[in-house]
């Protein structure tokens, strides 16, 4: 057939996407154009378009648009009825299926001529899994041209669609264009070309594929673009080559070169190369034998499908490629399927071809039986740098990322919300789902607010239409329809009310006028649907690849739709990705604001769920479109369920998640804000400023310009002063880099004025023994003469090195032989430098002093870790050239006296290297360099130091290091978030520095008010969140120096204090809070808080500092109790209440154990001695349980306490901190001389110890009646709270409950009663209440629900991110670690057994592991200590089982034994008992038998 058409209608010259230039060329080259279900809105959208207006084709005829509802039905009669000639048919690639018979009667056509259309049938799958799993269908229609499109190119897409339309114009046979539609929908500039001339009548099919192909390759030839029917790609002689559907991006092609280019030439993967196949019907054989080159030994033929869905293996494509290779003579010895299995969140990045092509690799050089082999996608882990060109999504789920933020949305709106299209895998693989798109979801929204709005203009014609209705009932519609729905609570009341009016209306209808009575009825069935129901809140759900293609995207269309419809857009670009930058990917709230009009807020739940609920909130009330932008980084999760971190550690996906979040918040990638936009007021003139809020310390350089062109920077500085010094992290870089500069020139001008020889001492340092070490060494240099510098390593580049002849490093050791966090980039800089590039390291002169534990890693196959930093920052200087001024030096923690054993054979070589040996130096002046604890304590003048000056310097966000030493003791630690430590470091910043605050609480008793109190201080003066402590204290983290003096003003106004509550005091004295008898627990916290008081330090320091409180010139302190030192360590108190441990009676330096008769407290049996701390590898440090001294009455309590105090003042350890512990002193001296000694003082002798039982050292939880007040029960309720951390979820209201709970019990006798296992009891509650209480716990998800015992019984310190000493992960891991071992112990039906489970980041024993059941000790990162064997009532200790285990290992080790226990424990043995009788480990008898095996 020919055609006299003229070239097609001319694109516009602006940039379009792919699927816009497709519809622009099917329009213009059809006579009718037809949409089955599922048509991506894109095109429908401008079909629709076009239909409305009349669009014309490129001849100039009007274009017949029909949307094909039910294609199986009704698609051969709508083809036949087609009043044209060419006919382009959208479709989605699941649909092929139902409409193979259409397509035969098409195909049969074309071989036997009758009047029907020239069909191109545009099939487009959802995504690359899915186009593959088309292919079957598509390879046995015959004859049928199918051609496969790549949509990341625009101009490819068109060029594919004009050679299709050409195909079936010049040969008659239908075409197939197979299209995915996974990636990204950029914009790119489309070049015109005409379209190809049409041969004559010759040129009609005659039965011969050859026709078709011909065809093709006249059609390209013509546009320009000389497509093959096979393209290669990749080394120009390899030995492996991957054929694939010509549906994959090019950006396989980009990787496949650039893993050719940056190959060694001896590399495989330098001999690889890929063939896209662009025609698949009919095949060409001879075309792929052409494009195949010579060289090739191996061929894979690449398809693609989901982890756990069927697919049809050795599929077509397959098939056809060793078909022709088999009959080719010279062709290559094998032919495979490669099999790329993908997940419901996959991202084929380069690293995927890169490990695709490994296992091809891998698998030609096995046996030969193999026809096959599979790579998981999922199981790629993607380094830095690796990714080339954009992400290709495999699959559109995005449900692991998004159902966080879908659980904030329900639980906010509840029955309000509607969300119309959630992303799932039912909506991906189900037919005809409408679930994947904005635009869908924005129609069904706009539906319902026009539905609305012709309602409201029906109530206002009736209103204005009638002038007699009854009383009210205008007034009550008039109030409605002037109410918008954004006003939701006025809202539901005035629909209420004119539906009632209404109604009342109705039923006195005979009374009224006929036209009343008819506009009545006709409203009735919408006031019904309408003014009965709540406002919806209508929102949508986006993903990230809404910011490549703003423009044509949902997002545009819900912005300029001007209506009160929200959508979330979730960013799920991991922080890596983000970090190198996308300049694809544009910024929606910069696009949003500027467009102006919409409600804006950017969030990430893993930093803030009340920032996330906070801008539901204000989306919600704003009256037009929001975008609330929500981060959500994906993590690539491995068959174990874990992430791969940083240095290879593994974390769960929450964990991964979180620390990436606050990386990217931290550096400005993602910053936290909302944006309320100005409007006009009633009168038209003045406008209403709009409110900018900046929740994060940083903004990105494109919205601060943006606040700066609007003028609205100024307001945003002035509400948070503080702003202007953090906006950019270059500047604040820029500023220390000159700073430094002019210090390092002016240094180098003091040393050359003098006659002294400068020496740099660096450190690197994890818990400050090597800092001090360094301090040490500069002490004793400058005694020596010489002029000393010390600073931490990464204070200086490699570079700065060779400004320094003489060099000391003092490098202590963590984790498995890695450098200490402030010592990693000048290392990696020396990894990273040659002996060329660092030449001028040649005149650099160095010694090294490594520090480790010998016993740290007791494996044999372990022993390189010791000192491995030290010893490889000395082998690394030397290899670049630098001279030793003496050998390395090893200090060992296990030597006679410590590390300071090799310190002193080191060090004085090295002063006889510099010339300065035979110096005299004193010990004392050294000491006074680097001060003892004591030293400390005395000179800070009854612990003032010099706080109060340091809090006024705003130069820094810490305080000074010796000041840090005091501030314990007024309940403060300085930390910094070590998440973000090395990212800020490469940055030049200072650490992020914060405060943690402890507020003593003593017996744990709080009330309702207090427990407002401190949740307003959490919102606002620290990170949001309450930690409840293992010492029934409360815990505020992540206060910044500017807050921390007003939120220890607002704790001391609440009542409450911070003093004591750490330092070498005695810290919050311990109280069973849930005892069975509630007259003796009144007395016991009687007790508690009188002998806190008592032991409460008597300095005014505290109230000076911290309370403004004058200072009397003439006054001075004294410390009755404790004197200018205090105590060598912390003192730690407890009190227990039989038959409860819960306060682990047995594990606190003393402990009264309370006797009672009836409901009388007569005393307490007092212990003395117990302590969990302990060092890795240090048998001389251990954990102890306290030892029973004798009986008291209340009445000699408190004096018993003190001379336990006194004694411990004044013979503890002061030397060695390691050992200053009571139960140091008590077994370095006897129990009986201990109790010798307190007797003494006290002037009397204690009485035999009395009979006691203890049972259990959990909690009770649940609803727990107690005595009756007026006649009425009062009761208690026991809330589990995992791991003490009060926060909200997206699974859990926790913390907003709480409040509601204390607002409700505010003005009763209730009680906040902090647990020892960081729980919660909510005591004293009125019965008339518990209705009530049972309310808000049912609201907001705070029962207990079916917990398992081992949860229950569960407990971490907090560890990481913040504590200083942590050398693993614990509050933020045992939860997950629990859910494994859950699973373990379900399969043995014992779900609800109770196991006692405790987890800290080092030995230290926040969480007293040591006397737990199962227990872990972080020892590196995901690597812990197991111990087993705790008593379940807190009397025994446990032992280890296994060293330095990941948690692969933990739960290999733990299966067979909860096995066993299931099978072969007693009845009422508790899991500790058992695994001793067992024999799994033995019983430790005394703390000092706790290291023996």
């Amino acid at each position: 057939m020919s055609s006299s058409r003229s070239p097609d209608r001319k694109l516009k010259p602006v940039t379009i996407d792919a699927a816009s230039a497709v519809a622009y060329l099917a329009h213009a080259l059809s006579d009718a154009v037809f949409a089955l279900p599922n048509t991506p809105e894109s095109i429908l959208n401008l079909l629709l378009t076009w239909s409305d207006q009349k669009e014309k084709n490129r001849d100039g005829s009007a274009v017949q648009f029909l949307h094909v509802k039910n294609p199986t039905a009704t698609l051969p009669t709508d083809i036949a009825a087609v009043k044209g000639t060419n006919l382009s048919v959208f479709l989605d690639a699941d649909l092929l299926i139902k409409v193979v018979p259409s397509l035969y009667q098409l195909a049969s056509s074309a071989i036997t001529p009758s009047p029907r259309p020239l069909a191109v049938f545009y099939a487009n799958a959802s995504s690359i899994s899915s186009a593959h799993a088309s292919l079957p269908v598509l390879a046995h229609i015959t004859p049928f041209a199918v051609l496969f499109s790549a949509e990341s190119s625009a101009q490819e897409a068109r060029d594919v669609a004009s050679i299709a339309h050409f195909i079936v114009r010049d040969t008659t046979v239908p075409a197939v264009v197979l299209r995915s539609l996974g990636g990204p929908n950029l914009f790119q500039p489309v070049e015109e070309r005409a379209f190809p001339q049409v041969h004559g009548s010759s040129r009609k099919f005659a039965g011969s594929s050859d026709v078709v192909l011909e065809s093709f390759a006249h059609a390209s030839s013509s546009l320009g673009v000389e497509q093959k029917f096979f393209e290669y790609v990749g080394s120009a002689s390899p030995s492996h080559v991957i054929v694939f559907a010509g549906v994959l991006p090019h950006e396989v092609e980009e990787a496949v070169h650039h893993l050719v280019q940056s190959a060694p030439r001896k590399s495989p993967l330098h001999l690889i190369g890929v063939i896209r196949s662009r025609v698949f019907r009919p095949w060409s054989g001879k075309d792929l034998i052409q494009a195949l080159p010579k060289s090739t030994k191996h061929v894979a033929v690449l398809e693609v499908s989901r982890v756990g869905h069927p697919t049809s293996h050795f599929g077509p494509l397959f098939l056809d490629v060793a078909a022709t290779l088999h009959s080719e003579e010279n062709a290559p010895a094998a032919v495979v399927e490669a099999r790329l299995k993908v997940d419901g969140n996959s991202i084929l990045y380069a690293k995927t071809i890169e490990k695709l092509f490994h296992d091809f690799i891998v698998e030609s050089r096995g046996p030969r039986s193999a026809s096959f082999f599979e790579t998981f996608a999922d199981a790629v882990d993607v380094p830095h740098g690796a990714t080339v060109g954009i992400p290709i999504p495999l699959t559109a789920n995005e449900s692991d990322v998004d159902g966080p933020y879908i659980s904030v949305l329900s639980q906010f709106f509840k029955e309000r919300l509607h969300l119309t299209n959630v992303v799932d895998e039912e909506t991906v693989t189900k037919p005809g789902s409408d679930g994947l798109s904005a635009e869908f979801g924005l129609g069904r929204h706009l539906a319902e607010i026009q539905g609305r709005e012709r309602f409201i203009m029906a109530l206002h014609q009736f209103v204005s239409s009638n002038a007699y209705l009854p009383a009210g009932l205008a007034d009550a519609i008039r109030e409605y329809v002037k109410t918008p729905e954004s006003n939701v609570e006025h809202a539901v009341a005035s629909g209420k009310q004119a539906l009632q009016a209404i109604e009342a209306a109705v039923k006195q209808s005979s009374s009224l006028p006929e036209p009343v009575v008819h506009g009545l009825k006709n409203l009735l069935p919408d006031a019904k649907s309408f003014l009965g129901s709540t406002p919806a809140a209508r929102w949508l759900l986006g993903g990230d690849r809404l910011a490549y293609d703003i423009g044509s995207s949902g997002v545009h269309h819900v912005i300029a739709s001007k209506s009160n419809v929200k959508i979330l857009v979730l960013d799920t670009q991991p922080y890596a990705e983000k970090k190198r930058g996308d300049n694809r990917k544009k910024d929606i709230g910069l696009y949003a604001m500027t467009y102006g009009g919409v409600y804006v807020a950017s969030v990430a739940l893993h930093a803030s769920y009340a920032g996330v609920v906070r801008a539901l909130q204000e989306a919600d009330e704003f009256d037009g479109p929001a975008v609330v932008l929500a981060y959500s980084p994906r993590q690539a999760i491995g068959s174990s369920g874990l992430v791969k971190g940083g240095g290879g550690v593994a974390a769960t996906a929450s964990l991964a998640a979180l620390k990436e979040t606050k990386l990217a918040i931290d550096e400005g990638l993602w910053p936290l804000y909302r944006w309320k936009p100005g409007k006009a007021t009633s009168d038209g003139e003045d406008l209403e400023e709009p409110i900018f809020t900046l929740d994060s310390e940083k903004l990105r350089g494109e919205l601060n310009e943006f606040l700066e062109r609007n003028q609205y920077l100024s307001m945003v500085a002035n509400a948070e002063p503080e702003f202007s010094t953090a906006v950019g992290s270059s500047i604040e870089k820029e500023l220390k880099d000159e700073a430094e500069a002019k210090i390092r020139s002016a240094y180098d001008q003091l040393v050359a004025g003098l006659n002294v020889t400068p020496v740099l001492i660096l450190y690197g340092s994890d818990g400050g023994n090597a800092a001090s070490v360094a301090k040490k060494v500069a002490a004793e240099a400058r005694q020596r003469g010489l002029k000393p510098k010390v600073s931490v390593m990464d204070d200086f580049s490699v570079e700065d090195l060779a400004r320094h002849k003489d060099v000391l490093f003092v490098v202590s050791t963590a984790g498995q032989g890695e450098f200490p966090g402030n010592s990693r980039e000048l290392w990696k800089g020396l990894q990273q430098a040659t002996p060329a590039s660092a030449e001028h390291l040649s005149q650099l002169r160095y010694s090294v002093f490594a520090m480790g534990d010998s016993h740290y890693w007791p494996l044999p196959e372990d022993a390189h870790y010791f000192c491995k930093s030290g010893k490889d920052l000395d082998a690394r200087l030397a290899a670049l050239g630098a001279r030793r001024l003496y050998a390395c030096g090893i200090g060992d923690d296990r030597a006679a006296d410590g590390y300071m054993t090799g310190y002193r054979e080191w060090i004085p070589e090295v002063w006889t290297v510099l010339g300065v040996g035979g110096v005299e130096v004193s010990d004392a002046a050294a000491a006074a360099a680097a001060p003892s604890d004591d030293a400390i304590k005395t000179a800070s003048n009854f612990l003032r130091g010099t706080i109060a000056p340091g809090l006024e310097d705003t130069s820094t966000g810490a305080l000074s290091e010796l000041d840090t030493k005091i501030t314990k003791f007024h309940g403060i630690y300085q930390q910094d978030d070590r998440d973000l430590r090395d990212a800020r470091a490469r940055a030049g910043l200072e650490k992020a520095f914060s405060f943690m605050v402890r507020v003593r609480v003593p017996g744990g008793v709080a009330t309702p008010q207090q427990w407002i109190a401190v949740d307003d201080i959490s919102n606002s003066r620290a990170n949001g969140t309450i930690k409840l402590t293992t010492r029934q204290a409360f815990q505020f983290h992540g206060i910044v120096k500017r807050n921390l003096k007003r939120a220890i003003q607002e704790i001391n106004q609440a009542l409450m204090d911070t003093i004591a509550a750490c330092g070498d005091v005695n810290r919050n004295v311990m109280c069973n809070p849930n005892p069975h008898s509630t007259a003796v627990h009144a007395q016991v916290l009687e007790f508690t808080r009188k002998f806190s008081d008592h032991l409460t330090p008597r300095t005014s320091a505290y109230h000076e500092i911290w309370l403004d409180k004058k200072v009397v010139a003439t006054s001075e302190d004294v410390e009755p109790i404790y004197g200018k030192t205090y105590l060598p360590r912390k003192f730690k108190v407890a009190v227990a209440v039989p038959p409860n441990n819960d306060v682990d009676v047995f594990a606190h330096d003393l402990g009264y154990i309370a006797i009672a008769e009836g409901d009388r407290l007569i005393g307490f049996n007092v212990t003395v001695g117990g302590g969990m701390g302990m060092t890795h590898g240090m048998k001389t440090t251990y954990p102890r349980l306290g030892d029973i001294l004798g009986f008291c009455t209340v009445e000699q309590a408190v004096a018993v306490g003190e001379q336990v105090v006194t004694v411990q003042r004044d013979f503890g350890d002061r030397t060695n901190r390691k050992h200053a512990r009571l139960k140091y002193t008590i077994d370095d001296r006897g129990v009986e001389w201990f109790k010798g000694e307190v007797e003494k003082r006290l002037g009397y002798k204690l009485l035999p110890a009395k009979q006691y039982k203890l049972t259990s050292n959990a909690d009770r939880y649940g609803w727990i009646e107690g005595p009756k007040v007026g006649g009425q029960p009062t009761w208690s309720y026991g809330l589990f709270v995992q791991n003490g951390r009060v926060k909200d979820t997206h699974e859990r209201s926790l913390k907003t409950g709480l409040r509601e709970l204390a607002v409700l019990l505010e003005k009763t006798k209730a009680e906040f009663r902090l647990s020892p296992n960081q729980n919660l009891v909510i005591a004293n509650i009125p019965g008339s209440l518990r209705a009530s209480v049972d309310a808000l716990l049912a609201r907001y998800q705070l029962e207990n629900g079916r917990l398992s015992g081992l949860r229950l019984n569960s407990m971490a310190c907090v560890a990481l991110p913040t504590c200083a000493l942590a050398m693993a992960e614990s509050e933020r891991y045992l939860p997950d670690l629990v859910g494994k071992i859950e699973t373990l112990l379900e399969e043995q039906g014992l779900r609800d057994d109770a196991i006692t489970i405790r987890m800290t980041g080092c030995p230290n024993g926040c969480a007293r592991p040591q006397i737990a059941e199962i227990a872990f000790v972080g020892k590196a990162p995901g690597t812990y200590n197991m111990y087993l064997g705790g008593g379940h009532n807190g009397e025994r200790l446990n032992k280890i089982y296994k060293e330095s285990v990941t948690e692969e290992e933990i739960i290999r080790a733990l299966q067979p034994i909860i096995k066993d226990y299931a099978g072969s424990k007693v009845d009422g043995e508790h899991f500790g008992d058992f695994v001793i009788r067992k024999g799994y480990v033995k019983a430790t008898i005394r703390g000092k038998d706790f290291h023996d095996v």
